[in-house]
């Protein structure tokens, strides 16, 4: 019962998402042709009155682009999306809105530390979380095994793999079959199945539920 409530809530909590960031790019699509209105303005500015008003596009141009980020965190909810719509906001906040050397000391630091975040601690793009929008389980191969046992409350064997796709190649390699997309690993109190395959049997994504013996 309560799988069946947290689903319908996974369900209506993405439609809304969805119908949201449809609701944003219609807004960023129609904010697109108001920049238009900037250009004359530009041209026929004097040198005094050109500085506030290109200060005022790159301001709304820089909106746009942090709406375009927002999308694409709801599409993915992945740590990077979340790391480069953070990049933008200090960008914007730096080039539009600093006013003292102080200023643009914090954002240079904000900077840094979100690149640092990036290079040393962020080690998937994609899979870090549970992809929305599909059945509840079903993860990207590259997610960390570690990261799985912290979201669900199966027995997954470990072993010396790191990966969702490891234990499966794991899996596959002690029955002796190939990896082909549908096909079904089972052990312990698991079941994984490969969703997503190229021709060269690499695997993309898994799902992940309780074997029903």
């Amino acid at each position: 019962m309560e799988e069946m409530i947290e689903k319908i809530f996974n369900k209506i909590t993405y439609i809304l998402e969805m119908i949201l960031g449809g609701l944003i790019v219609v807004g960023i699509v129609l904010g697109i042709g108001n920049l238009f209105e900037f250009y004359p303005e530009i041209i026929a500015a004097d040198i005094g009155e050109f500085y506030e008003l290109f200060n005022d596009f790159l301001a709304y141009s820089f909106i746009l682009i942090v709406g375009v980020e927002l999308i694409l965190l709801i599409l993915n909810h992945s740590t990077m999306s979340i790391l480069n719509l953070m990049l933008f906001i200090i960008a914007r906040k730096m080039l539009i809105y600093s006013e003292t050397m102080l200023d643009l000391v914090f954002g240079a630091t904000a900077l840094a530390i979100v690149f640092a975040i990036i290079r040393y601690l962020v080690k998937t793009d994609k899979g870090d979380i549970v992809k929305r929008g599909k059945d509840k389980g079903v993860y990207s191969a590259s997610t960390k095994l570690k990261e799985v046992l912290s979201e669900i409350n199966f027995d997954l064997p470990i072993d010396d793999v790191e990966t969702v796709g490891g234990l499966v190649c794991s899996l596959a390699e002690e029955a002796c079959e190939p990896v082909r997309q549908g096909s079904i690993f089972k052990k312990g109190n698991i079941a994984i199945e490969v969703v997503k395959a190229n021709d060269e049997g690499l695997i993309e994504e898994v799902k992940i539920v309780k074997n029903q013996k």
